[in-house]
């Protein structure tokens, strides 16, 4: 019988290859780490203004920073302002002065950690016609709701404008009524924001009406407007998150204002009640908020201090505040991308 000869034993050099090539396999068939689940709420119902995140997300912004971003409807900046601070969202989008109010009043502990509008789109919406400018107001009827900071911050309105509130008959009544009401000439005028005006419009059309808006803003009260804020603690535990969700958020707004129809399209993907025609006009109403002067000199996101300061100081008169918030509690601007140089 002839002896079977046995292979020879594989050499150092070629167990090495060999542990290197499955280590290579290995490394190859291992899953890419894992995306960073965040939440952003909203500060009211999904509407054209919002169109910016859908972009963020749909365009890959948001996947490109790693980063897996689900977005829900809001309930006013309020209570916005308080499942940040209670940790159930990790991003929220609130009204400067809501902030303000909230920092001050109740020692919310939340930041601005960048600008979505640049201006405030708190406004009287009008029937255009015998009311021209705010002075035409007196002697008309204005819906307006029970409370909100829109309503605190009537009064400062009217003060700017030298207008006397006695001459105006407010009718309190749910938001939901105003354009009814306008509709039927039970009230001339509504306290809302300039945001959806696109959608009063569109319900005006068929009356043979046109509606317009006194922004607040543009009538004495600089105020800012929607910002983006988080929670304190997440600005001392994960900064590098912040940075990154920043970075696409306002990638997916300059996107969005560069391509509002196509950003409407994609929102109406998984939003598809909102009409095409009112959410572009409400996209390029917020385009209008947020390409202010400051955001032309220095970017998207960007604060102002002084400008803040003067917010500040409306604010807290305008609400009562308890207290006159230090402007560097109020915001940060160490999250945004480079900025431009004035």
């Amino acid at each position: 019988m002839t002896a079977r000869k046995m292979p020879a034993p594989p050499s150092p050099l070629s167990r090495l290859a060999g542990a290197l090539a499955m280590g290579a396999l290995l490394f190859s068939a291992a899953p890419a780490s894992a995306a960073d689940n965040v939440k952003l709420a909203l500060n009211w119902l999904v509407s054209g203004k919002n169109a910016p995140y859908f972009v963020a997300a749909d365009k890959g912004f948001y996947a490109e920073q790693g980063l897996n971003v689900s977005i829900s409807r809001g309930n006013g900046s309020g209570d916005t302002i308080k499942r940040v601070a209670s940790g159930e969202s990790d991003f929220g989008l609130s009204d400067t002065a809501a902030v303000i109010g909230a920092q001050a009043n109740d020692s919310s502990p939340v930041k601005l950690v960048g600008l979505i509008f640049g201006k405030s789109s708190v406004a009287i919406l009008y029937v255009k016609g015998a009311i021209k400018e705010p002075k035409d107001l007196v002697g008309k009827k204005l819906g307006r709701s029970a409370a909100g900071a829109s309503v605190n911050l009537y009064p400062g309105f009217l003060q700017a404008n030298k207008i006397e509130r006695a001459g105006i008959s407010e009718v309190v009544v749910s938001p939901s009524s105003f354009l009814p009401l306008m509709l039927s000439k039970q009230v001339d005028a509504v306290l809302d924001q300039s945001s959806y005006l696109g959608r009063y419009r569109k319900g005006a059309q068929e009356a043979g009406m046109d509606i317009d808006a006194f922004r607040f803003a543009d009538y004495g009260l600089d105020l800012y407007g929607d910002g983006i804020i988080v929670k304190t603690d997440l600005i001392k535990s994960n900064p590098d998150l912040i940075k990154r969700f920043m970075a696409a958020t306002l990638k997916g707004s300059q996107y969005a204002f560069d391509h509002p129809e196509e950003a409407i399209t994609i929102m109406r993907k998984t939003n598809p009640e909102i009409d095409a025609d009112v959410g572009k006009a409400e996209l390029l109403d917020t385009k209008q908020l947020a390409m202010t002067d400051e955001v032309a000199k220095h970017g998207l996101g960007y604060i102002d201090a002084k400008h803040m300061e003067n917010v500040r100081d409306i604010v807290t008169k305008a609400l009562n505040l308890n207290r006159s918030v230090p402007v560097e509690e109020i915001y940060t601007l160490e999250f945004l991308p480079p900025q431009k140089k004035s």
